[in-house]
C-alpha cells in the first residue's frame, strides 16, 4: 500500500471539504435582483438637467474570499476604488428597465479601509444616447455573502460642483459637454479616507426600478497614450473610442479647451464642429498638477488642446478605450495584405460600435439603428461567436408596451433613445423584420421570435393604410430614407425601393410565421413593382400621382435603386441580365474613374456599395469582390484606420455596419460560408479568388472554426478544424477542393 504523510493527509482532506463548502460561480452578466439596495437620488432634484453626484462609502476590510459590488443608474455612472477606475456603465435598456451591473471587487479591496466612489451623471434630456429618465442610483457592496454598504443606508451623496451645469449639448443626438471648473486637490474624496468635505447632499427614495441583467460582456478599458504631432496637435495610432484623458501642470489660472475629431482640416487642424458637434471639453483650472479623464466617451483620432486662457504645460494625453472586449479570437490572415488591413480596420470598427448595442457610430450619438444593427449582427456573430449583443438589441425593441411620440405599430429607427419630434424611418422598421430571420439561424432563438410577433403584425397593420390601388405603398410620411444619396430626394409619390424592401419584409415575416397570405402579397408587389417601375433599361426610383389622379414615372433611375431591386429579389440575374451585365462590369469603383453613365446618380457606402457587395458574392464573383472592396475602403484604412459611414470625411469615420466587411471576407475569401448553431453545421464556400493561401479562426461559442487552405496544383487544400459535434459540408463549386479534417 503507497504511504501518504500525515501533511498531505490533511491537504486532501482540506481540499474535499473547500470543494464541497464553494458556492457556486457568480454570473457577472446575470445577475438581476438587489438584497438591500434602494434606488437613490438628490431630494427634489431627480429631473434636474446635467446634475452629476457623487456617492462614496467607506468600507473596511480584512481577508476576503469574494467581494462584488451590485449597481445600475439613470443615466452614466463612473465607479472608481480607492481612486483607481474600475468601471463605467451600466448598459442601455428599454424605457423603464435597468440593467444591472455585476462587478468582481475583490482584485481593488485593500486590508484596511477602503473607498468606494460613484458618479453618476443625470441628464434629463432628450437624445439618441440615453434615456430621458429620473436620475437614480441603486448600488450595494456584498463581502463574502454579507452587503456591507448600500444605497439608502450607507453612501452618502455630495454635490461637488465640479462639472458646469449650465452648458450646451454635445449634439442634438447626445446630452451636455463637459466643462469642469477644479481645483488642485480636486480627487481627495476619491483617495482620503478621512475627507470630509462639501455639504452631504440630503437623499430621498425613488420609485422601484424594474431591473434585468447585463447579459453582455464587460468593456475593454485598455489604456494607450496619443503622441505629439505637428502644430501642437496630438494623435491616437487610429481612430478609439473612449475616456479622454490629460496629464496637465497649471502655472497660473488656466481656461484650457481640447478639441477632438477623426480627422484634421485642410489646414492640418482639429474642428470639433465638422460632426454637428461640440467635440470639446473645458477646463477651468487653479495652478497645480492634474491627472483628468473625461466621464462620457468619445471618438477621435486627434485632440488638440487651445489655452485660451492663463498658462499650463501639456504633458500628454491618453485614451482608456470603452470597447467591445470579446473581439481578439477572430482571425484572418491571407496572401493580401490589403485585404488583411481591411479585416483588422473591420474588427477595430465594430469593436468600437458594438459595446451594450449596434450603435451606428461611437462619436456623435451611440445610438443602436435599425438597417445598421442588420449589418452589425453578421459581425458580431462571426468575430465574438456569439449573439449576445444582438439578443439585448431585439430585447430593447421588445420590452416596451409602446413607444413614446412614435405613431402606432412604428418602430424607433433607433433605440433606446427619445424622439419627441415624433420622426421615424419607416424603411428601417422593415429592417427589423429581416433582421429577425438571421437572427433566429444564428440563435436558434424561437422564444424571441415569437415574442416579436405582435410587434411585426402591428407594423404591418401600420402599413396598410398607405396601400394605393396597385397595392404598394404611397406617401409614406415621416423619414423616408432609402440611403445617403441623390436616391433620398426621390422617395414620393410612389418609391420603388421602399416598395422592394416591403416586399421582402412581407416575404420574410410570412416565413417566420408560417403565413402564405403574406407571401403571396409579397410576390404580387414584387410583380407590380417589375411591371411599374422598369423601363427597359432600368428600375426607375419613383412615380408621381399627378393632377389628374394617374401616377406617372420620374424617369430618374439611381445606381442604388438597382440594388435594391436585385437584393430583394425583384430582379435575378436571369430575369433582367442586360441590366445585371451593365451593372456588374460598368458599375463599382471603375465608374468613378470612367464617369459612364452620368445620368444615374452614385450609390454610396450605406447601402448601395453593401448591397452591391452582396449581389457579387450571390453570383460567386470573389476576385471582382475583392478587388471592388480594397478600392472602395482601403483609402478609409489608411487615413483613419477604421471604416466610414460615406464616401468621404462628410460624416461620421467610424460606423458600425461598415465591420460587415470582416463578414465578407470570412464568407467570400476564407470560405466559411455560413455556420449553423442549431443544426452544428458549417457550410464551405470555395470559389477562386485569385490568392493562393488564407487561414482564420471564427469564435462559435467558447470554440472556435479553424481553417487554412493553400492553392496546390489549382485544388484548394483545406485543413480544418471543428467545434465539438459540428459537421460541414462543401457547396457544390466549379473549384476542386480536398477537406482534411483535424
Amino acid at each position: 500500500m503507497k504511504k501518504i504523510s500525515i501533511l498531505g493527509f490533511w491537504i486532501v482532506i482540506m481540499s474535499i471539504f473547500a470543494g464541497c463548502s464553494q458556492s457556486p460561480k457568480v454570473d457577472l452578466k446575470e445577475c438581476d435582483t438587489f438584497v438591500a439596495a434602494k434606488p437613490m437620488w438628490a431630494e427634489g432634484r431627480e429631473t434636474e438637467r446635467n446634475l452629476t453626484l457623487s456617492f462614496r462609502e467607506v468600507i473596511e476590510t480584512g481577508r476576503v474570499s469574494e467581494a462584488y459590488i451590485r449597481l445600475t443608474a439613470s443615466c452614466d455612472y463612473r465607479m472608481r476604488v480607492n481612486g483607481k477606475f474600475v468601471a463605467h456603465g451600466p448598459c442601455v435598456a428599454a424605457h423603464d428597465y435597468y440593467r444591472m451591473d455585476c462587478i468582481d471587487l475583490k482584485p481593488y479591496l485593500q486590508r484596511g479601509k477602503n473607498i468606494i466612489a460613484i458618479e453618476v451623471a443625470g441628464y434629463n434630456d432628450d437624445n439618441y444616447y440615453l434615456l430621458n429618465q429620473p436620475s437614480f442610483l441603486q448600488a450595494e457592496v456584498e463581502i463574502d455573502g454579507k452587503v456591507v454598504a448600500a444605497t439608502g443606508n450607507e453612501f452618502k451623496a455630495y454635490d461637488l460642483k465640479q462639472r458646469k451645469q449650465d452648458v450646451p449639448e454635445f449634439s442634438f443626438q447626445r446630452p451636455h459637454i463637459e466643462h469642469y471648473i477644479l481645483s488642485e486637490g480636486f480627487e481627495q474624496w476619491l483617495t482620503d479616507t478621512e475627507w470630509q468635505g462639501e455639504e452631504i447632499v440630503k437623499q430621498a427614495q425613488q420609485p422601484a426600478k424594474s431591473i434585468i441583467s447585463r447579459h453582455v460582456e464587460y468593456p475593454n478599458y485598455r489604456l494607450h497614450d496619443a503622441q505629439p504631432a505637428s502644430n501642437g496637435i496630438y494623435a491616437f495610432e487610429c481612430n478609439s473610442t473612449g475616456f479622454l484623458g490629460v496629464k496637465v501642470k497649471v502655472e497660473e489660472p488656466t481656461r484650457l479647451k481640447v478639441r477632438f475629431d477623426e480627422v484634421l482640416t485642410e489646414d492640418g487642424n482639429v474642428d470639433g464642429r465638422r460632426l454637428i458637434c461640440n467635440a470639446f471639453i473645458i477646463y477651468e483650472l487653479q495652478p497645480g498638477e492634474y491627472s483628468i479623464e473625461s466621464f462620457e466617451p468619445y471618438t477621435m483620432k486627434y485632440v488638440q488642446p487651445i489655452v485660451e486662457s492663463g498658462k499650463c504645460n501639456i504633458e500628454g494625453f491618453y485614451m482608456r478605450d470603452y470597447c467591445n472586449s470579446d473581439v481578439d479570437r477572430a482571425k484572418f490572415v491571407s496572401a493580401n495584405k490589403n485585404l488583411n488591413r481591411l479585416f483588422e480596420a473591420a474588427r477595430e470598427t465594430f469593436r468600437q460600435n458594438a459595446l451594450d448595442v449596434f450603435m451606428d457610430c461611437p462619436s456623435r450619438e451611440r445610438a443602436g439603428w435599425l438597417c445598421d444593427s442588420y449589418f452589425s449582427a453578421r459581425v458580431a456573430f462571426d468575430i465574438s461567436g456569439d449573439t449576445k449583443i444582438e439578443r439585448n438589441f431585439m430585447q430593447n425593441y421588445l420590452l416596451p408596451e409602446k413607444f413614446k411620440h412614435i405613431d402606432e405599430g412604428m418602430l424607433p429607427m433607433c433605440y433606446p433613445s427619445e424622439h419627441p419630434n415624433r420622426n421615424h424611418i419607416p424603411n428601417w422598421a422593415m429592417w427589423f423584420v429581416l433582421q429577425l430571420e438571421e437572427y433566429l439561424q444564428r440563435s436558434g432563438d424561437r422564444e424571441t421570435i415569437d415574442a416579436a410577433k405582435n410587434r411585426v403584425y402591428a407594423l404591418i397593420e401600420y402599413f396598410k393604410p398607405f396601400l394605393n390601388e396597385d397595392g404598394l405603398l404611397e406617401r409614406l410620411t415621416r423619414w423616408v430614407f432609402v440611403e445617403w444619396s441623390h436616391a433620398n430626394n426621390l422617395v414620393q409619390d410612389v418609391s420603388y425601393p421602399s416598395n422592394m424592401l416591403y416586399a421582402e419584409m412581407l416575404d420574410v415575416a410570412g416565413r417566420l410565421y408560417s403565413d402564405e397570405a403574406l407571401r403571396q402579397q409579397a410576390e404580387q408587389i414584387r410583380e407590380t413593382i417589375r411591371k411599374q417601375s422598369f423601363d427597359g433599361e432600368y428600375f426607375v426610383d419613383n412615380a408621381i400621382r399627378g393632377k389628374d389622379g394617374t401616377l406617372e414615372l420620374s424617369g430618374q433611375h439611381t445606381e442604388v435603386c438597382q440594388y435594391y431591386a436585385f437584393y430583394t429579389h425583384v430582379a435575378t440575374p436571369e430575369s433582367h441580365p442586360e441590366l445585371w451585365k451593365r451593372l456588374r462590369d460598368e458599375f463599382g469603383p471603375v465608374r468613378k474613374q470612367s464617369q459612364a453613365y452620368p445620368d444615374v446618380p452614385f450609390a454610396n457606402a450605406f447601402v448601395g456599395n453593401y448591397m452591391r457587395n452582396e449581389l457579387l458574392s450571390r453570383e460567386g464573383l470573389i476576385a471582382q469582390l475583392l478587388n471592388e472592396t480594397v478600392d472602395f475602403y482601403l483609402p478609409m484604412v489608411e487615413l483613419t484606420g477604421t471604416l466610414w459611414e460615406n464616401m468621404t470625411t462628410v460624416a461620421s469615420c467610424n460606423h458600425g455596419f461598415a465591420s460587415h466587411i470582416a463578414h465578407v471576407l470570412y464568407r467570400d475569401v476564407l470560405g466559411v460560408y455560413n455556420i449553423s448553431p442549431t443544426e452544428k453545421e458549417v457550410t464551405l464556400r470555395m470559389i477562386e479568388s485569385g490568392l493562393e493561401h488564407c487561414k482564420g479562426s471564427i469564435p462559435v461559442g467558447e470554440e472556435s472554426v479553424d481553417i487554412e487552405w493553400t492553392k496546390e496544383n489549382g485544388k484548394f487544400a483545406i485543413t480544418l478544424s471543428l467545434p465539438e459535434g459540428y459537421s460541414y459540408k462543401v457547396m457544390p463549386t466549379d473549384s476542386d477542393v480536398c477537406v482534411k479534417c483535424k
